[in-house]
């Protein structure tokens, strides 16, 4: 179940995850193992530690025991700038994109930190930061043609409807080239049509781009439809780990959460 076990085809392995606000225990022992193309859910009740268990995995916050390793390289210590450069990427709760630039513009954004061009390279080698720019400019057009945001590449993105916005803020964190997606609550929200086309998108990620995929997500039939595997999180621990079949017949888990959704 957890992070203990040794797997040749894990990407994330958190293991006995201990975290505190003062008296206040967040996560208590928190152990799981993402395997390489899945989608991976977090599930629980509001105040479970989904959020503390996910900021620990991005390096948003540092636990005061147990450990991180990503493609076993123990990460725990890293801070988010280092892990995202190593392929970590996250969206979160809220949107975070810029509402005064377009589409593309927004998507443009994740490759900052990628490029290697400057103002002063800009003088000396003009040539060799265009073409940097139109490559960059060619793979935010790849993205926007994934994401299906074609006819609004050139809209801003403060005058889009709330699905749109939410689309191409994971057109950014694609753009980051990831090699784990976190996902904070990606439909929060959102109405039933676009919780369907984000879910649609979500599973491309992970089988058209094999990027595997972490998911926090209150929605039950999105998470048992889409997930490969889910950790249920209640009180700061661990109560179960499975596969979506598994987890929907656990006596514990429809006990502390399931069976307060109907």
């Amino acid at each position: 179940m957890g992070g203990n076990s040794v797997s040749d085809t894990a990407v994330l392995e958190a293991d006995g995850l201990c975290l505190k606000f003062g008296a206040v225990q967040a996560l208590k022992s928190v152990s799981l193992t993402v395997e390489d193309n899945h989608i991976h859910a977090i599930i629980g009740p509001n105040g479970a530690g989904k959020s503390s268990l996910l900021n620990c995995l991005s390096g948003f916050y540092r636990a005061q025991s147990g450990s991180v390793r990503f493609r076993s390289e123990d990460i725990s210590a890293l801070p988010p700038r280092k892990r995202a450069a190593m392929g970590i990427s996250r969206t979160f709760q809220g949107i975070q994109t810029y509402p005064h630039l377009t589409a593309r513009e927004n998507i443009m954004t994740g490759y900052h930190g990628q490029m290697k061009s400057g103002i002063f390279r800009n003088l000396i080698y003009w040539g060799a930061t265009r073409r940097e720019e139109e490559e960059y400019t060619r793979k935010a057009e790849e993205i926007i043609d994934f994401l299906e945001l074609e006819e609004a590449r050139n809209m801003l993105v403060g005058d889009m409807p709330y699905g749109l916005r939410k689309r191409v803020d994971l057109g950014r964190a694609l753009a980051l080239d990831p090699k784990l997606l976190i996902m904070d609550e990606p439909m929060a929200g959102m109405g039933p049509e676009e919780k369907g086309d984000l879910a649609r998108f979500i599973l491309d990620i992970r089988t058209a781009l094999t990027i595997p995929i972490i998911l926090v997500e209150h929605d039950m039939e999105v998470v048992m439809d889409i997930s490969d595997r889910i950790t249920v999180v209640d009180f700061g621990e661990v109560i179960a780990s499975g596969t979506p079949d598994e987890i929907g017949k656990n006596e514990r888990v429809i006990s502390a959460y399931l069976g307060g959704t109907d």
